[in-house]
């Protein structure tokens, strides 16, 4: 994916969704185990909520 397709949630490691994404499918469950595999969230730390609620959707997803 590029561009809007996958849009950065993370602008300040430049990480998009899908890596955020691919981290959560792996098994990193919260903001931290993001943060530590990706990078996102490490920097001004706007993106934290974002990741949170990508993982919060991710498991509402996996349990309907």
């Amino acid at each position: 994916m590029s561009g809007s397709d996958d849009p950065l949630i993370c602008l300040c490691a430049r990480v998009p969704e899908s890596e955020i994404m691919a981290a959560i499918r792996a098994g990193h469950r919260d903001a931290a185990a993001v943060r530590d595999e990706t990078g996102a969230g490490s920097g001004c730390g706007d993106c934290v909520v974002e990741v949170e609620d990508l993982i919060s959707w991710t498991d509402s997803a996996t349990r309907a």
